[in-house]
């Protein structure tokens, strides 16, 4: 499990933001008697290992921001498009995005004037063509495809990702066709990094970077910076 405390800029404004990975499946007393119910009525093995492995994810970031020690009295409910809602004595504007992805769960804790979406996806040689067929790929993105000298997994993962990060900062999920939430200026910062921004969406900028066999995405407003980025390890 990792809790890594970071700080937004936005030029003399400094917020803190919390982010949580969890890889092992815990035990279910950080949950509130409501979670235990919802817990209880999921049938199959996965879906209670995934809602775990989030709802810890997500409280974990939520406790060190709040901050909470009690994990019990940190709530999530779900809102139309299935975001994550924040039901706290001291939540005030907080929020909180989350994402899962093969035994491993991230979420970020962050201030609503400053919206933010984060997905985690596991690279797949297989899927590879299928995503790319599905995404809608703007000019810049394939431009970036052809010559940013990254394999196709991993930049299929990359493009999708940011899709998916910049659908839960808006809180429509993927509710809106692919191709509408596209990147442009795609550059490498370092091995494994990638920040681009939004073709239709000119305020949210994106962060990609590659960790082994994962990549994780995370959309933030592109006048602000973060003085580091999140780590799974």
């Amino acid at each position: 499990m990792t809790v890594q405390t970071l700080v937004l800029r936005h030029g003399r404004i400094e917020q803190r933001v919390c982010f949580a990975a969890v890889d092992a499946v815990p035990s279910e007393e950080f949950l509130s008697g409501s979670e235990k119910e919802q817990l209880a009525g999921y049938k199959f093995a996965a879906k209670k290992k995934d809602f775990l492995l989030g709802r810890l994810a997500a409280k974990r970031a939520l406790g060190a921001l709040l901050p909470e020690p009690d994990l019990r009295r940190i709530e999530i409910g779900a809102g139309d498009h299935g975001e994550p809602l924040v039901r706290h004595p001291q939540a005030g504007s907080t929020e909180v995005t989350l994402s899962h992805s093969h035994g491993v769960a991230v979420a970020l804790a962050y201030a609503a004037a400053y919206p933010m979406g984060i997905d985690l996806e596991t690279i797949s040689a297989v899927s590879a063509g299928t995503i790319i067929g599905e995404l809608g790929t703007s000019a810049p993105e394939q431009a970036w495809l052809a010559a940013a000298g990254v394999d196709d997994a991993t930049a299929c993962c990359v493009l999708w990702t940011a899709r998916e990060a910049l659908g839960k900062a808006l809180k429509v999920g993927l509710n809106r066709p692919l191709g509408e939430l596209a990147l442009t200026d795609i550059r490498a910062v370092g091995e494994g990094n990638w920040v681009g921004r939004y073709l239709n969406y000119p305020q949210c900028q994106c962060l990609s970077q590659a960790h082994g066999d994962r990549v994780l995405s995370l959309a933030m407003p592109v006048e602000a910076e973060l003085g580091a980025w999140p780590r799974l390890k």
